[in-house]
């Protein structure tokens, strides 16, 4: 399953922040926290807006950099609208090579060269084909953010030579023009918790020092005799933040909060969460102002169409006899959309197993028009 990559990014950015002597406790030692907390300064970090042509068509890329070889990015060919989530493939050291993350059975790869003038040149490869694209930055019509990252981590038992570690990362873009002030102002309050100030170096640490804070309290529940015996692994947590851009062309801009953590157990758990902005009429945007009063069972049918096309299902297998909870899928508030359709976002356990991962189905705005409100359709 393809999951959040980065983090082994953001662990050897954490560790390379780190000396020899303090990745592994010495006897005695008193202090808990590695001391490990980094903020890349620019232009180690940023945002970038990528434009060009791929295949013939016309593509727009969100390129963030959130640390030395940590990256993440979306697509969208521009006539088709259908963002494409890309994780960069940490392995490859040669070039900047991403996967997207489609459907089950697609491996399509970006590999190429990101030159120093901002221009990202390579080869795209998909099932028997190939092509080679060229994309550079592009700001017209974009909002433009800055980077902002932050990493730390805490040994569980400070004194034990062999005590677990929790380990924390977190970043987040923050608007710093291209749009009038009352937009940014906006963005700025969409992307701050609810009763934190607008300081992004702030709002960074502050899922870090929740989790840390929250793994010490566990430190009483541990058997050390598991640790001595080299079978405390599962007692190595960590956590991952992040902000991203998915969707940025005026006047619609679309974020993607992403969580990941492992707190034990089985497995970790993942989930994105959007927030879609309508700059022009300066709103966050919820369903109902985009799609009209009685379209739940119209967004349903399109929504069991997306699914049906997207994981092979035959239209004679219900729903719910291999692959979902319930016979049918209704539309939920974890939406966003784009010039060209709405796309609704569903977590692991929401609908379906942890196995098949979260599922996210595209909506055009064509099929579903007659419930679309005006202001949406082009």
């Amino acid at each position: 399953m393809k999951l959040y990559y980065g983090l082994s990014a953001f662990l050897a950015l954490l560790f390379a922040c780190q000396s020899p002597g303090q990745r592994q406790p010495a006897a005695g030692q008193q202090d808990d926290s590695t001391g490990a907390s980094a903020t890349p300064p620019a232009p180690s970090v940023y945002y970038k807006r990528l434009k060009g042509a791929l295949a013939g068509q016309p593509v727009t890329m969100h390129l963030i950099r959130t640390g030395p070889a940590a990256f993440d990015a979306w697509y969208a060919y521009d006539k088709q609208g259908i963002p494409i989530q890309l994780f960069h493939n940490v392995t490859d050291s040669t070039q900047l090579s991403f996967t997207e993350y489609t459907t089950p059975d697609e491996d399509n790869t970006f590999k190429g060269i990101l030159s120093a003038n901002d221009t990202y040149k390579g080869t795209w490869a998909g099932k028997n084909r190939s092509y080679d694209f060229e994309l550079r930055e592009d700001t017209t019509g974009a909002v433009l953010f800055q980077v902002f990252t932050s990493a730390d981590s805490v040994r569980l038992l400070p004194t034990h030579p062999k005590s677990p570690l929790g380990l924390a990362v977190c970043s987040m873009v923050w608007p710093v023009g291209g749009a009038d002030g009352p937009s940014l102002a906006l963005i700025k309050k969409a992307l701050t918790p609810l009763g934190a100030p607008e300081e992004p170096e702030k709002i960074v640490r502050q899922p870090i020092d929740t989790f840390l804070r929250d793994y010490k309290a566990v430190r009483d529940d541990v058997d050390t005799s598991e640790l001595n015996k080299g079978t405390g692994a599962s007692w190595n947590w960590d956590a991952q933040t992040e902000t991203r851009v998915v969707w940025n062309t005026w006047p619609l801009l679309v974020l993607e909060h992403a969580d990941y953590s492992f707190t034990g157990g089985a497995h970790g758990n993942y989930g994105s969460n959007y927030t879609v902005l309508d700059l022009a009429r300066q709103k966050v945007l919820q369903v109902s102002d985009v799609f009209k009063p009685g379209s739940g069972p119209a967004l349903g049918a399109a929504l069991e169409k997306a699914f049906r096309k997207k994981y092979a299902v035959p239209a004679k297998d219900p729903l719910n006899k291999r692959y979902l909870f319930e016979p049918h899928i209704q539309p939920n508030n974890n939406f966003y959309i784009t010039d060209k359709g709405a796309v609704f976002n569903y977590m692991p356990y929401e609908i379906a197993a942890y196995a098949v991962g979260q599922i996210t189905l595209f909506v055009p705005f064509e099929e579903v028009k007659n419930y679309v409100n005006e202001a949406y359709l082009k």
